[in-house]
């Protein structure tokens, strides 16, 4: 990136965590929508407040905002004023947001080892149309939305800048996995940034249930050793029988969510709140996650499948085992009653 004219505008940046605590909040956050878009209750989780503070970041002072959305995502929100958002040093800057950010998250207790950040560039200073600043900093712009300070090629910045939707004439949005650039010239970005919030929430589920679903498979894998099955039958028995329910609930709750998520966009159709979703989701591959997930879900049924088949077999070798014993037992104790009644008569 090389020294650009000053262009104002906000940084925005956030961290989405997993919490199990109960928090206290203050107030549903209701987002005003400008852009036409239908009433769609329950399509968007509710945002309630948790805290809002001023702290220190970088000599500058920032705003941040804590939201809960029930019944276990935490939003950390970093937002700051800038005189060049174009400048280098927004790199070192948004950095130190997202250490802040991850800092607030672990007050929360949230996950340590789960949470998704992104940026967002807001940008309303501006007259006409912002497809010209676009093209005259279009370098700076796709350096920043991929977090990368060494000269990108071409077709790479094209690439990346291709990502974008109009609303109206003058307004502009482009989208990337590390975060995206809005202009607008009435400032009305909180609705944008509500929707970038969702989706991430989505893909840090995805991340974590595919997660989840690994550590079942190892999991699985143990069991199908020989020795773990021949130890403790009818323990390795129950958890059989739990393993397989726990992966038909999380097959079904996927089901669910999944379907719930489709409905939703269906619902809200071809809105303008609809295409940025599904432009944010083709950005983040959220259906090749969902596709992933599935086919592990579907391996999990197999190798549990297995497992009760191989533990049925080994389960009835055993049996056989204890009744030939049995019978070996009752036929000793025959003899004995025999030889005891000879000895009587005698």
């Amino acid at each position: 990136m090389g020294v650009n004219p000053a262009v104002k505008g906000t940084l925005v940046t956030f961290l989405v965590g997993i919490t199990e605590l109960n928090i206290d909040t203050v107030e549903i956050v209701g987002i005003k929508k400008v852009k036409s878009s239908p009433s769609y209750p329950d399509v968007i989780p509710k945002q309630m407040v948790v805290k809002a503070e001023k702290r220190n970041v970088e000599s500058r002072e920032v705003d941040f905002l804590v939201k809960f959305c029930p019944p276990e995502i935490v939003i950390v929100e970093a937002s700051i004023d800038l005189e060049n958002i174009l400048d280098e040093h927004v790199f070192d800057i948004k950095r130190s947001l997202i250490v802040e950010c991850r800092a607030i998250l672990r007050e929360y207790h949230c996950d340590p080892f789960f949470d998704e950040e992104y940026s967002v560039y807001c940008v309303s200073d501006y007259h006409g149309d912002p497809e010209d600043i676009i093209s005259e900093y279009k370098e700076s712009i796709a350096g920043l939305l991929k977090t990368e300070r060494i000269p990108l090629d071409e077709e790479e910045i094209n690439a990346t800048l291709k990502f974008n939707l109009k609303y109206s004439k003058d307004d502009i949005t482009i989208v990337e996995w590390d975060g995206a650039f809005v202009f607008d010239p009435r400032g009305e970005f909180a609705s944008n940034i509500e929707l970038f919030e969702i989706a991430n929430l989505q893909l840090l589920k995805l991340r974590i249930l595919e997660h989840e679903l690994e550590e079942r498979l190892e999991k699985a894998a143990r069991l199908l050793q020989k020795d773990t099955l021949k130890k403790k039958p009818w323990l390795n028995s129950r958890k059989i029988r739990h393993s397989l329910r726990e992966i038909i609930r999380i097959r079904t709750e996927s089901i669910q969510e999944f379907a719930a998520t489709e409905r939703h966009i269906n619902l809200i159709g071809d809105w303008y709140s609809a295409r940025l979703f599904g432009l944010m989701a083709k950005k983040f591959h959220l259906e090749a996650w969902k596709a992933n997930i599935n086919k592990t879900l579907d391996a999990l049924e197999d190798i549990y499948s297995m497992i009760a088949e191989n533990f049925s077999m080994s389960f009835s070798a055993a049996m056989d085992i204890v009744m030939t014993l049995g019978w070996f037992i009752l036929l000793v104790g025959y003899f004995l009653l025999f030889f005891l009644e000879v000895l009587q008569k005698r």
